[in-house]
């Protein structure tokens, strides 16, 4: 049997599907001071990312975003972590607007991957998903969400694995 990720958002973000939706004691805003000079993109670059890849290539692109993605949140006020759907549609809509497209995905699918792991890593009070928020929530972000299907269409049709 051939199991794939459902093409529908929803079924990935388990059961908050809003911001709204998301019970105060759980929201992220409420951690601040745990996360207070603390470099998570760092830890999540040493524990996880940088193991993605090797070349040189690959490790300035992950630096790039996340320069990117920590200037973003620390021009919204918030730590990098922190992020709300508005933070992270924000983004994306500097993303959409200042790059292709293909790029755009490539730097979204970055910090996508970033609060996956925050997500599934026990230090971290992370039980929902702002990225994928975004995608319900928010138009450019959503774009991106599709330049991720036709990807993973195009990935499908070549027999290759793109998730």
């Amino acid at each position: 049997m051939n199991r794939t990720k459902s093409q529908d958002v929803t079924d990935r973000m388990g059961v908050y599907k809003r911001l709204e939706d998301v019970p105060a004691h759980h929201r992220l805003e409420r951690y601040a001071e745990t996360y207070e000079d603390r470099d998570v993109w760092a830890e999540f670059c040493e524990e996880y990312e940088y193991e993605q890849g090797s070349s040189a290539t690959f490790l300035r692109e992950v630096d790039r975003v996340g320069d990117n993605w920590l200037t973003h949140m620390a021009t919204r006020g918030r730590h990098h972590v922190l992020a709300t759907p508005a933070d992270v549609e924000a983004w994306s809509e500097t993303l959409v607007s200042d790059k292709s497209m293909s790029t755009a995905y490539n730097y979204w699918v970055r910090i996508k991957r970033f609060y996956e792991w925050l997500t599934w890593h026990v230090d971290h009070p992370h039980v929902y998903d702002p990225v994928l928020i975004a995608v319900v929530t928010g138009d450019a972000t959503g774009q991106i969400w599709e330049e991720k299907l036709r990807k993973w269409r195009k990935a499908k049709a070549r027999g290759t694995k793109d998730e």
